[in-house]
């Protein structure tokens, strides 16, 4: 359950990241500046890379595992 505790946490930093390079990209498109643009979203798209990875993490196993400690108790 810890473990799993531990992911949620990690996921919500990462949404408030995505959220955060997400509008600072757009601003610098707007804006008119492309390669602080291209840098955001290469950014933004590393972010997102790891937000899916702590979800497939998740599902397949922590998830799993928090399920047998609850049946145990």
């Amino acid at each position: 359950v810890r473990d799993a505790g531990i992911i949620a946490a990690a996921q919500k930093v990462e949404h408030y990241e995505i959220a955060s390079y997400g509008g600072l990209a757009q601003m610098a498109i707007t804006l008119g500046h492309d390669d602080a643009a291209d840098l955001l979203e290469r950014t933004l798209d590393e972010e997102e890379q790891t937000d899916l990875e702590l979800t497939e993490i998740a599902e397949g196993f922590i998830n799993f595992e928090a399920e047998e400690e609850e049946e145990e108790i």
